[in-house]
């Protein structure tokens, strides 16, 4: 220990009632380095804006302590701190000069390390969190440092200055660890993050964007719907999010809004396939929204029977309830039936035939099986579109041949592999109602 630093431990023991050697010590004056301006002026009294009981003896080291500090002295002022929270490891004002001390001596990183944590809970306390804000700033970390500075800023003009000069980096520099974040897993800290950014920056693009990326990733899709919306009313939208916002509203909001938005974006875009699939299936979701009770019923039965079958076909499909009646043909079991008339209109148009054609009865209350029901399907472009290649030769195949509906099934897309088709099995409301939503693309 130099001369300085015996010095002043012997004196900080004086004080609190250790023995003192009161001859007279030949010591040789204290190393002084001058302070330039730019350390002093991030340097307070460290019981600045301290609240909390602290020994008396204490108050009068730490001011001497941090008087020599201002003065240049800076291994006296080190020493008083360290011997200070040699006796008392909690007296957090001791850190403080302690900081201070590793700032003036250009050892930042100490000095951040030294104050992080206990300044976390103390955003008001000026001397450390000027210190802790600009030896932050020196390591590059922008975001530390602002939040430190924007902390006392209203009481300390420095720290205000320089809030003001380091904003603008802040926040770019928070919305990179947001994204970060959020790409990487870190749900719960990009959240927290993501709330700090929106009180820096209210209205701030970019932490809408953020928002609406976490609320996806948390799969939370009212809240990215109501992200969305809000960051396509900022006006700063790519294409990508106005066309997910007409998705979120078919799914989760408003299901008009959301056609009226896939009308739109198709206007501005007719050559995107995307957009067209996406106005295809806004227009089946409005349709499905506009659908009688009964019907709409049907839509989570798991399993369908063929009147049922007969009911969501005619109402799903333009053109089988109000086109060309076909011809006609009778059946006996059908009179009585809820949806006699959707059935009827599948028989005249050939789209279904009856379950036993030798005694004239379609048989509605009948399961009505997978392979029959996308025969029905491969059927539709040619009895009410204008045909579709995939379907094959004589306008799609017998429903009785099962190989044959399968394959062509998979072909025009109407099921994604050879296990879904499963002829013999009951197919459900929601097996069916995918199934029709395909089959548009091919009569559209």
């Amino acid at each position: 220990m130099n001369a300085a630093r015996r010095m002043a431990a012997m004196l900080v023991a004086c004080l609190w009632g250790v023995a003192c050697v009161t001859t007279a010590i030949v010591e040789a004056p204290p190393e002084v380095t001058e302070l330039d301006t730019g350390i002093r002026s991030f340097l307070r009294e460290p019981l600045l804006g301290y609240e909390g009981n602290i020994p008396e003896q204490s108050r009068y080291e730490l001011a001497g302590a941090s008087a020599a500090l201002r003065r240049g002295e800076v291994e006296v002022a080190r020493t008083s701190a360290e011997t200070l929270l040699g006796i008392d490891p909690t007296l957090l004002p001791a850190s403080v000069l302690l900081a201070q001390t590793h700032f003036a001596a250009g050892e930042n990183a100490l000095a951040v390390d030294l104050l992080a944590l206990p300044l976390a809970a103390r955003p008001g306390y000026t001397a450390g969190q000027l210190v802790y804000a600009r030896a932050a700033e020196r390591t590059g970390d922008a975001v530390a440092a602002y939040r430190a500075y924007r902390g006392i800023a209203a009481v300390d003009e420095v720290a205000a200055e320089r809030a003001a000069a380091l904003e603008d980096e802040a926040i770019a520099e928070l919305s990179d660890r947001i994204a970060a974040a959020i790409d990487g897993g870190g749900l719960a800290d990009a959240g927290t993050a993501l709330e700090t950014l929106r009180v820096w920056a209210p209205g701030y693009p970019a932490a809408l964007d953020l928002g609406r990326r976490l609320a996806l990733a948390r799969g939370d899709t009212g809240a990215e719907l109501a992200a969305t919306r809000e960051l396509v009313a900022a006006g700063n939208a790519s294409l990508e999010v106005r066309h997910r916002q007409a998705a979120l509203e078919l799914e989760a909001g408003d299901a008009r809004r959301g056609l009226e938005l896939y009308e739109e974006l198709a206007e501005r875009h007719p050559g995107n396939s995307e957009i067209a699939a996406g106005l295809a299936a806004a227009r089946f979701t409005w349709r499905t929204r506009l659908l009688p009770e009964s019907v709409r019923e049907l839509f989570e039965a798991s399993s369908l029977l063929r009147g049922d079958f007969a009911a969501l076909t005619a109402w799903l499909v333009p053109g089988i309830r109000t086109g060309p009646a076909g011809s006609t043909v009778i059946v006996s079991d059908i009179l009585e039936h809820p949806h006699r008339r959707e059935i009827a209109r599948l028989l005249n148009l050939g789209l279904m035939e009856p379950a036993d054609a030798a005694v004239r009865r379609f048989g509605p209350n009948n399961y009505m099986r997978r392979g029959p029901a996308l025969a029905t399907l491969l059927r539709m472009p040619g009895r009410v579109g204008g045909g579709a290649a995939c379907v094959g030769e004589a306008g799609g195949p017998a429903a009785d041949d099962a190989d044959a509906v399968c394959e062509a099934a998979l072909r025009c897309r109407l099921i994604s592999e050879p296990a879904e088709c499963r002829p013999e099995r009951a197919i459900s409301g929601p097996e069916a109602v995918e199934a029709l939503r395909r089959t548009l693309h091919l009569i559209q």
